[in-house]
C-alpha cells in the first residue's frame, strides 16, 4: 500500500499554491477561508484511524495490509499516522511503525489527537476511528467509534468496513451535524458503541494536530493505492 500526506493531498486539491511544502504553516495556509470549499470536496466523509502500532496489533495488520483505501470507499478519506513525513508516495511495509512501538501509548500522536477532542475525565480508549463530515469549519465536532472488540485483523476489516459504508450513507454536503446525528442513530441500531466529541472544528483539530504529530518526526497521510 501507498500512502501521501494529507498535506499534499491539499496541495494538489489547491492547484494554485505550487510552492507549498507540507510543513505545518503550509497547513494553515492551506486551510484559509477562502481555500476551504475546494478542499472540502476531496470527500463527503473525513475518518481517522487512531491506533498505537504495538498495543492494537491487530489494527497495525490491518493498515498493512493495504485494503484501507478500498474499505473505506470512494467517499472517505480515511487518515492515519505514520511515523515519518511522506510528501510524496510512501509505501507501508512490515517495517512501518517500527520507531513507534516504543512510545508510551499515552504520549503516541494518535492518543493525543483523540484526547484533544474530548473532556480530560472522558477520552475513549484506542484503538477507534472518528468521523468529521466536510463542513471543517462549523464546530460540529466528530463521531468516535472504538474498535477495542475486533483484535483480529479480520474483525478490524469487517466492522471498518460496516462503519465506512454507514457513514458514508448518511453523509450531507449540506449539513455535517445532521448528518452526524443520523450516524449515531445508524450505529445505535446495529448496536455498534460510539462516542460524540466535543464540539471543535476539523479544521483547528487538524492544525493542532499536524503541528503535534510533526514535532514527533511523523505524518498524518492517507491511503492512495496498492503497490504493483
Amino acid at each position: 500500500m501507498l500512502t501521501l500526506s494529507l498535506a499534499t493531498i491539499l496541495e494538489e486539491a489547491l492547484s494554485e499554491h505550487k510552492n507549498l511544502t507540507g510543513n505545518i504553516s503550509d497547513i494553515e495556509e492551506l486551510l484559509k477561508p477562502e481555500n476551504l470549499a475546494r478542499v472540502q470536496e476531496l470527500a463527503k466523509v473525513f475518518a481517522f484511524l487512531a491506533f498505537h502500532p504495538a498495543a492494537d496489533a491487530g489494527v497495525c495488520d490491518y493498515v498493512r495490509s493495504g485494503t484501507l483505501a478500498d474499505d473505506s470507499g470512494p467517499d472517505v478519506l480515511a487518515l492515519f499516522n505514520l511515523e515519518a513525513p511522506a510528501p510524496t508516495p510512501t509505501p507501508v511495509g512490515d517495517q512501518a511503525f517500527a520507531a513507534w512501538l516504543q512510545v508510551d501509548s499515552g504520549t503516541h500522536p494518535s492518543y493525543r489527537m483523540v484526547h484533544d477532542l474530548f473532556a480530560e475525565a472522558s477520552v475513549p480508549p484506542l484503538p477507534g476511528l472518528l468521523f468529521f463530515y466536510a463542513d471543517w469549519a462549523s464546530k460540529t465536532g466528530a463521531v468516535y467509534v472504538p474498535l477495542g472488540g475486533a483484535e483480529a485483523e479480520a474483525d478490524v476489516r469487517t466492522l471498518a468496513r460496516q462503519v465506512f459504508a454507514m457513514a458514508a450513507k448518511v453523509a450531507d454536503p449540506a449539513d455535517s451535524r445532521k448528518a452526524l446525528d443520523r450516524l449515531c442513530v445508524a450505529l445505535s441500531k446495529e448496536r455498534i458503541d460510539y462516542r460524540k466529541t466535543r464540539r471543535a472544528s476539523m479544521k483547528e483539530w487538524l492544525i493542532t494536530s499536524f503541528r503535534f504529530v510533526t514535532e514527533h518526526g511523523g505524518d498524518i497521510v492517507s491511503a492512495v493505492g496498492l503497490i504493483v
